[in-house]
């Protein structure tokens, strides 16, 4: 979004927090963001806590400057902030059944913008009709990378991994609110089994102590850094995570895909629909089946659905140019 924006020729002022692969993920598009405030973990005081600094510290950076729009998926602290300096704020959202967040962000939202896909009807029990405008796109959030953009082997080349020989493994973010009660599948297991039918396993864990679980394991790298995803999930035999968003990217080139997340979600049942291969595995005997007719060829690559559909910058940059 931000880089299709600076193509368009609008400055872009780009925020993320101190968690994960946000910053690399950033800097692997072109961008330099600003790091405004951290994750708060697991605890809830933290995240209260995390989250008050960063409204402080986004409040003193925006107020300085010349803001015409605020553009975010719902980020409580980054919503008080728009709208409290009385900037028009843009919410994308894929993730309805994510509530608290939800509950904070969009009833202060001036436009909310979400695929087609997703029933509006999911999103009602958050919106002030009065206040947001609800517009919608054909198409889903991950296009807005995927669709213009051409992978390239040389990333895999260059990690030493053969093309289509690879399992991608994302562990579950265990510390996010919406896990809190669910039972996470043994994803360590899996990867133990994958290695010994003879592939490589390429982790990215998402805390120290899940990386430390595959320490010493052969045929598991462990990336160093943020890497292009594009890249990776494009290329791999399929790919295999605790969340969604990843599992949605892999599909939606082809790559087969399982998601452990416990819900049925709206997005993925549509994507699933087109015909992508994406597949629901929250438990430990539904990942196995996975992978066992993954190893078995019961499961193959598809065709491309990425130059089928839309991006949601072409609903959001009409909504900037009116606005700035």
């Amino acid at each position: 979004m931000a880089r299709r924006l600076l193509e368009e020729g609008f400055k872009v002022l780009l925020t993320v927090r101190n968690y994960d692969y946000s910053i690399g993920v950033a800097r692997s598009w072109g961008i330099e963001p600003l790091v405004v405030g951290e994750y708060g973990g697991a605890n809830l005081s933290s995240k209260l806590e995390s989250d008050a600094e960063r409204v402080a510290r986004l409040a003193r950076l925006v107020s300085k400057r010349k803001v015409c729009v605020a553009i975010m998926y719902p980020s409580p602290s980054g919503a008080r902030v728009a709208y409290g300096l009385s900037i028009p704020l843009v919410i994308l959202s894929d993730s309805p059944h994510s509530v608290y967040v939800h509950r904070l962000t969009l009833p202060l939202a001036d436009y909310l913008v979400h695929s087609i896909f997703i029933p509006s009807k999911l999103f009602k029990r958050y919106l002030l009709d009065t206040y947001t405008k609800h517009l919608t796109f054909r198409g889903f959030d991950e296009i807005e990378y995927l669709g213009p953009y051409q992978p390239s082997k040389e990333l895999v080349e260059s990690l030493g991994l053969e093309p289509y020989n690879y399992i991608v493994v994302r562990p579950p973010e265990y510390k996010a609110a919406y896990y809190k009660g669910f039972r996470r599948p043994d994803v360590e297991r899996v990867v133990s089994k994958l290695v010994e039918e003879g592939y490589t396993v390429v982790y990215l864990p998402r805390y120290p102590e899940q990386k430390k679980l595959v320490e010493g394991v052969r045929n598991v790298v462990v990336p160093d850094e943020a890497l292009p995803g594009v890249d990776l999930v494009a290329f791999a035999k399929a790919v295999i995570t605790g969340g969604a968003s990843m599992a949605r990217e892999a599909a939606l080139l082809g790559t087969p895909a399982a998601t452990l997340y416990y819900q049925k979600l709206a997005v993925d049942e549509a994507v699933k629909k087109l015909g992508a291969p994406l597949y629901h595995t929250p438990t430990d005997r539904m990942l196995e089946e996975f992978v066992d007719s993954l190893l078995n060829g019961r499961i193959s690559r598809r065709t491309p659905l990425v130059n089928q559909l839309e991006r949601p910058s072409d609903v959001v940059l009409d909504i900037v140019v009116d606005n700035c």
